[in-house]
């Protein structure tokens, strides 16, 4: 084996400082038991980065659609890959365990929670920027400013390819500006690691939950790597989105890739519209009404991957704070807190940051902790926390591959639930056929939909005031 590249060479004299050896001395093959998930499993591949980040030797990178490739003359079969990666294994009572030092596999949707808050950045260009008030942005930036680390791991459309979304270090405020904005489509964050094992100093990584799971299993099979991000800022996740829509999408406003110098996915007023930046400096909307009554809620039927259909994790259960927009409506209907961000507290990591940014000024927030009303996000609960089981449990009974959890599915559902479930799923298996898709998005983003939208907004608003009207009787 002397014979081999100079990767491999330095792979194993990585391997000689851990005390590790080389599960095999044979030339690696894609069904190897010791890689991770995507190369004997694709559909159960979270497309995370964590396998090309985590790898010593290089052999692993992200190729075509963000799903990673293996050269097996590099690969030193130390088997990290396996081990850190989120796809075909999450054992909930472990991930608590580690984090939270209590041992349990279930609290709810949202999880361990220490204390709750809305709030939003203090500095204008980042509350502007940001998807609700900038509360992610604005913490990394206070980490960033008071040295208490050297780079943000955060997100961005890709310069030269602005349909795409890319990883990058941030390390000035320009920079956190510039990953501002909400970006729902695959991005291997993770496989940044890779540079941190070159680069000295302390980072934060703002990450969805797939990906803080890859990141605990990390700090248990390389923790002098994983000590290098020293806290985690968790985003909400409803499911990410395929790489094709945003090109689909410009197809059926009659743009082309080469039109664009930027694509947003929440640009303009709170709470955002999709829209397309022109080489000329025009912004085009790409389709009517706004990011959460629009267009959006429907992707997500169309573009969801097939792991992120089987994910029971959406409010970045074991991040050091998790952050969503704050839907809370009244009795009437209206946003409590516009352009204002929920924050979950969950570790103590969690509770100095926030209480740090809160006395430099550079964070407002107001306790929410004894709000019922923000105990919970019921649309993601109802996604995640009732639907997905249910899939999970029916996949697996019909022999397809599924993630290994050791929650299970709720005693008490519903038959409503089923079927909801095999709708849902439905519509999700239909959305792999292009022509349904580009049919589908020409409909949800023409002057047609628009009528659908203000149906769907008066039942809603109808909705919250008989939920006021009963509140009334009853007091």
């Amino acid at each position: 084996m002397t014979d081999r590249s100079p990767e491999y060479q330095k792979g194993l004299q990585f391997l000689a400082r851990k005390g590790m050896k080389p599960l095999t001395q044979d030339i690696v093959t894609a069904e190897s038991p010791f890689l991770s998930i995507a190369f004997n499993a694709k559909e159960l591949c979270a497309r995370c980065g964590s396998c090309t980040g985590v790898c010593p030797t290089g052999a692993i990178w992200v190729g075509e659609d963000f799903y990673p490739e293996l050269d097996p003359e590099k690969c030193v079969a130390c088997g990290l890959c396996k081990e850190v990666c989120p796809g075909g294994n999450v054992q909930y009572a472990d991930l608590a365990e580690q984090v939270f030092g209590q041992r349990f596999i279930d609290k709810g949707f949202d999880g361990w929670v220490e204390s709750s808050y809305v709030g939003y950045s203090t500095d204008e260009t980042i509350r502007k920027g940001g998807a609700g008030g900038g509360v992610v942005t604005g913490l990394l930036y206070h980490l960033l400013k008071t040295g208490q680390v050297d780079g943000c791991l955060v997100t961005r459309m890709n310069h030269e390819k602005p349909w795409l979304g890319e990883p990058f270090i941030a390390t000035s405020y320009e920079e956190l500006c510039e990953s501002q904005g909400s970006r729902y489509s695959i991005i291997p964050i993770n496989a940044l690691w890779a540079e941190l094992r070159e680069r000295p100093g302390k980072f934060a990584a703002a990450i969805l939950p797939c990906q803080t799971h890859a990141f605990r299993k990390l700090q248990r099979e390389d923790p002098e790597l994983a000590a290098k991000i020293t806290i985690i800022i968790g985003l909400y996740c409803g499911g990410s989105l395929e790489p094709d829509l945003t090109t689909e999408m410009l197809l059926v406003r009659g743009l082309k890739r080469s039109d664009i110098t930027n694509f947003k996915f929440r640009g303009g007023d709170w709470p955002g519209q999709m829209q397309a930046v022109l080489k000329d400096g025009r912004v085009k909307p790409l389709h009517y009404s706004n990011y959460k009554d629009g267009a959006y809620n429907y992707f997500t039927s169309l573009y969801m991957p097939e792991r992120c259909q089987t994910c029971l994790d959406g409010s970045n259960e074991f991040a050091d704070i998790s952050v969503s927009d704050a839907w809370t409506r009244d009795e009437n209907g209206e946003y409590k807190f516009k352009e204002h961000s929920r924050l979950l507290i969950r570790t103590s990591t969690g509770t100095k940051l926030v209480e740090s940014a809160i006395e430099a000024n550079d964070l407002i927030v107001h306790d929410v902790t004894s709000d019922p009303s923000y105990k919970t996000h019921k649309m993601q609960t109802r996604r995640k926390g009732s639907l997905v089981p249910i899939r999970v449990a029916r996949w697996k009974r019909a022999g397809r591959k599924v993630p290994v959890y050791d929650r299970q599915v709720p005693d008490d559902v519903t038959t409503k639930e089923r079927i909801t479930e095999r709708l849902s799923s439905a519509m999700l298996r239909a959305g792999k056929f292009k022509p349904f898709r580009i049919l589908f998005m020409g409909f949800l983003t023409s002057k047609l939909a628009v009528p659908l939208i203000n149906i769907r907004m008066y039942l809603k608003k109808r909705k919250y005031k008989k939920r006021s009207a009963a509140k009334a009787k009853i007091s």
